[in-house]
């Protein structure tokens, strides 16, 4: 219990921290009214003199570089002032008094560090000394200096605060369990409309993966809820503070699972006082690489085929995917590449007429030395070019026409070497490419049930090239070809990256993560993922290993990290416990004590036209800030929408494949592959029928149902899938 003494003296230390945060503020705002008008004079100047300046380019020079720096300037006060804003809503969360022996130091902790002076007020939450708050409870604690020295003491006091403004609306001296509580009590609110940052209850395990900074490949994995993404978000805020004398936002890549995703944790950064960093989508960075054919379809659309269409009744689109998507296509793709790469590489006797000048077996030698380098097959064509006109410079030396003519042949030969051409050629004989499918099967171990008929392999054959003679390249091919495009002329790695967040990693195949571990070769990588809600059939990954082969490729010895969450926070332990039988003994993790009300699995009208998920949803709304119904697939979710908007029902959202902007303020209605990452205080998973989500779709229905907070509702119309009591 804190005494009215202690109590008055936090309170008097809040207003000096808040005096000084306005003092902050009043001064940069000052120094940033200077910036903008010295940044308008030299603006001016430049104007006013451009006739005279124009010719001299050192004049040119120094102001453009005054302009480039002011503007600067006032970037980053303008970055401050707002820092110190969100601080004065809420100064610091948490104190740790740490005693080194020589002096009992208090330590306050916020989002950022305020000093004035020699004196610090409040510490970031990523200084190496906040760090303890997170890893220590009362007693023996330490913390290491950016140079590697320890500095050992204990820690005697630890306190939390939930402050607003300038009033102590909470203040109590905390151990491990009441930490555990006031995340509890956090856990317990209504969700916001995008994802929050965790300061404030970052766990021990979490904050031993934000501050991993000694990894060249660290991979996450953690149960639904265990918080890998904040983890990854709070992570790259830490990086951008520990590294701050080498890395900036723009050195900064994450890989998202769809666009919805990356708005929806586009706050995080910001709440803590870092810019946004690029956030993309595997899709969206590859299609600028390929202007040569106009892609038909989308990942979703890849999801959606996966999800509707029967195994025992599959489509030439289904059998499409299922073999592109397999690691025996990486297979076909090298071998076709490796019977092609003498004919690329212009490997045949070079004569004029009938007079041998450099012997094939010659060349096949020096081919088969390159083979064993990193270079391309467009820089080994390259190297042949230089190698054979070396050797026609001695043999030819007055024959300047007859090398001329050499020379043009083998340099055409070069021009014409295209992506799209050999992409092309490897559709160009059915029976050549039916053969080689087979073999790689036979060669591999291929499973039944992972192979294709040969009635199937020639109608994909068809399917492909079909659609490339039109230009059209279908999206299951997007991947393939930018892994033969790389392999054939190789890939220009993105230095400027220097770290990439790899989201949901479970969920990528093994030619994608060939495409990026090329991209980015040079550059630190985070992947976070959990194997359980692996939700993309054909490239199911029973471990990261594979993965982690794949990145390690390229690299010299390159520093390898497996960490593993074993907590999860976002569920009741109502939901936690039921979505656990899903999983059967998969489900190896523990779970935050906080309890609410039972899952309810309720028999609906057979047909969606009558359905109670209307009437339930709008009464989950009353009481929840975000609800969201989740099919499984797309089509569902427009069979739904249908019956809403001629019913004239108003308050609900539909999100399709085109939506970019996550805004919970509706009810919410999308499919399952759209529904991954995010969370809703409550969820309805609809249609959880024994034909909708059969063993196979076991991953997908754990997926749904784990996207709840508080209350989760189980739809089914005909026979239950009840895949919570079957393993």
């Amino acid at each position: 219990m804190i005494t009215e003494h202690e109590l008055k003296k936090e309170k008097d230390y809040l207003k000096t921290v808040l005096y000084i945060l306005e003092k902050k503020i009043a001064a940069d705002k000052q120094w940033k009214k200077q910036r903008e008008d010295d940044t308008l004079e030299n603006m001016k100047y430049v104007w006013d003199n451009q006739i005279l300046i124009r010719d001299d380019n050192q004049e040119i020079l120094y102001q453009t570089a005054q302009i480039e720096r002011l503007v600067t300037s006032t970037e980053l006060t303008q970055k401050d002032i707002d820092t110190y804003s969100r601080m004065i809503k809420s100064a610091y969360f948490a104190r740790i008094d740490f005693d080194d022996g020589d002096e009992v130091l208090p330590i306050y902790i916020g989002i950022a560090t305020l000093v004035d002076g020699s004196d610090f007020y409040v510490y970031d939450w990523r200084a190496p000394i906040a760090s303890m708050f997170y890893d220590y409870e009362l007693g023996d604690a330490e913390y290491k200096l950016p140079n590697g020295e320890s500095v050992k003491g204990k820690i005697v006091l630890k306190r939390q605060y939930k402050i607003e403004g300038d009033k102590i609306e909470q203040i109590f001296d905390t151990d491990l369990q009441i930490i555990d509580t006031v995340l509890q009590q956090i856990l317990s609110d209504k969700s916001a409309s995008k994802m929050k940052n965790i300061v404030k209850t970052i766990q021990k395990e979490q904050n031993k993966v934000i501050r991993k900074n000694d990894a060249d490949i660290l991979v996450v994995q953690g149960p639904a809820g265990s918080g890998k993404t904040s983890v990854g978000m709070h992570r790259i805020a830490y990086l951008l503070y520990a590294e701050r004398d080498r890395l900036k936002f723009s050195n900064i890549l994450i890989i998202s699972p769809n666009d919805l995703f990356s708005n929806y944790i586009s706050s995080v950064l910001p709440e803590i006082g870092e810019d946004n960093v690029y956030q993309t989508t595997f899709a969206d960075y590859v299609k600028y690489d390929i202007n040569e054919f106009k892609i038909k379809n989308d990942m979703n659309d890849i999801y959606e085929e996966l999800y509707s269409v029967s195994k025992q009744k599959p489509t030439v689109f289904y059998n499409s995917i299922k073999l592109k998507f397999s690691a025996s296509y990486i297979n076909l793709i090298e071998r076709y590449l490796n019977k092609k790469r003498l004919e690329l590489l212009c490997v045949d006797d070079i004569k004029i007429g009938d007079v041998v000048l450099i012997d094939k077996k010659f060349l096949m030698k020096f081919a088969e030395e390159m083979n064993k380098t990193n270079l391309s097959i467009f820089a080994q064509s390259q190297k042949m070019l230089e190698k054979i006109m070396m050797h026609l410079d001695i043999k030819l030396y007055r024959d300047k026409k007859g090398k001329a003519q050499i020379k043009k042949m083998l340099n055409d030969k070069l021009k014409d070497i295209k992506a799209k051409d050999l992409y092309l050629d490897m559709y160009s004989r059915k029976d050549t490419f039916i053969k080689a499918v087979i073999e790689i099967y036979n060669e591999t171990g291929a499973p039944r049930s992972n192979r294709l008929t040969i009635k199937e392999l020639g109608d994909v054959f068809k399917y492909t090239q079909i659609h490339m003679q039109k230009g059209i390249l279908p999206y299951e091919d997007v991947s393939a070809y930018m892994y033969l495009k790389d392999r054939v002329f190789g890939n220009k790695s993105h230095s400027d990256i220097k770290y990439v967040m790899i989201d949901e990693a479970q969920d990528y195949t093994i030619m994608q993560y060939k495409i990026l571990a090329d991209l980015f070769r040079e550059s630190k990588i985070t992947l976070l993922g959990d194997l359980n809600q692996s939700i993309l059939p054909f490239a199911m990954h029973r471990n990261y290993e594979s993965i982690i082969n794949v990145f390690k490729e390229d690299r010299i010895v390159p520093r390898v990290t497996m960490s593993y969450l074993t907590k999860t926070y976002r569920s009741t332990s109502e939901i936690n416990e039921w979505t656990k039988r899903i999983l059967g003994e998969g489900a190896v993790y523990n779970q935050i004590d906080r309890h609410g009300d039972p899952v309810s699995v309720i028999k609906d009208t057979p047909t969606l036209e009558r359905t109670r998920m209307i009437k339930d949803a709008l009464e989950l709304k009353t009481k929840y800030n975000t609800v969201a119904i989740i099919f499984k697939t797309m089509a569902e979710v427009e069979e739904f929408r249908s019956i809403v908007e001629r019913k004239k029902i108003k308050g609900f959202r539909f999100i399709g494949k085109n939506d970019r902007v996550f805004d919970a303020a509706d009810i919410l209605v999308l499919p399952s592959y759209i529904a991954k990452g995010l969370e809703f205080d409550a969820v309805l998973a609809a249609r959880a029928n024994a034909d909708v989500y059969t063993p196979d779709m076991r991953n997908v229905f754990y997926v749904v149902c784990t996207r709840a907070l508080h209350k989760l509702n189980v739809y089914f119309s005909t026979d239950y899938c009840a895949l919570e009591n079957k393993k």
